[in-house]
């Protein structure tokens, strides 16, 4: 019999942030560099201020969704960096996707943001879904993006942000979305 002794060196990525992230996958390495450039990235994927990228999103895969361990950090500021950055490649650059992301990232910080699900209704089911963040002073550009978005198949009759109206289709009048506002913050 032979025996053989073998040093292995690893080089360790870690983020200077937060030091409990780290990885020996190289490819990782980028990832954790650009969310130390964006200290608020580290902030949005571990907090739940941020419905569309926060800890528990759905936008992540299931085993990353709400772990607070190292490998599930990296792959959710991974997939926030894809969709910021406009490199997803499952979503068009100019897509709502790579757009709340960015909108994310630049209105984390702002007053009153916070995020909700937005969902399309006919007058018999709803339809076409997506959470999305928003202020108080972003909510009509937020709305106005998911109302470009949602499915045209369908013969709209209204819009809601979790379970209350928002903006209404078909000759009746929008709601008060400022009231709206004050009632989900």
């Amino acid at each position: 019999m032979k025996t053989i002794a073998e040093t292995i060196t690893n080089i360790i990525y870690q983020s200077e942030s937060m030091p409990s992230v780290h990885s020996i996958n190289p490819a990782f390495a980028r990832t954790i560099a650009w969310a130390d450039d964006h200290p608020v990235v580290w902030r949005i994927i571990t907090g739940r201020k941020s419905k569309a990228f926060g800890l528990g999103s759905c936008v992540y895969i299931g085993w990353a969704q709400r772990s607070v361990q190292s490998d599930a950090l990296l792959e959710r500021a991974r997939q926030f960096h894809e969709l910021v950055s406009g490199k997803s490649p499952y979503h068009a650059s100019d897509s709502i996707f790579v757009w709340r992301a960015r909108f994310t990232i630049d209105h984390f910080q702002d007053k009153g943001f916070t995020g909700g699900f937005f969902q399309q209704h006919d007058s018999k089911y709803p339809r076409s879904c997506l959470t999305l963040d928003y202020t108080p002073e972003t909510l009509q550009e937020v709305l106005d993006h998911f109302c470009a978005w949602m499915d045209r198949a369908y013969n709209t009759d209204h819009v809601t942000i979790n379970k209350m109206t928002v903006r209404t289709f078909g000759g009746k009048e929008n709601l008060d979305v400022q009231a709206i506002v004050q009632e989900t913050t």
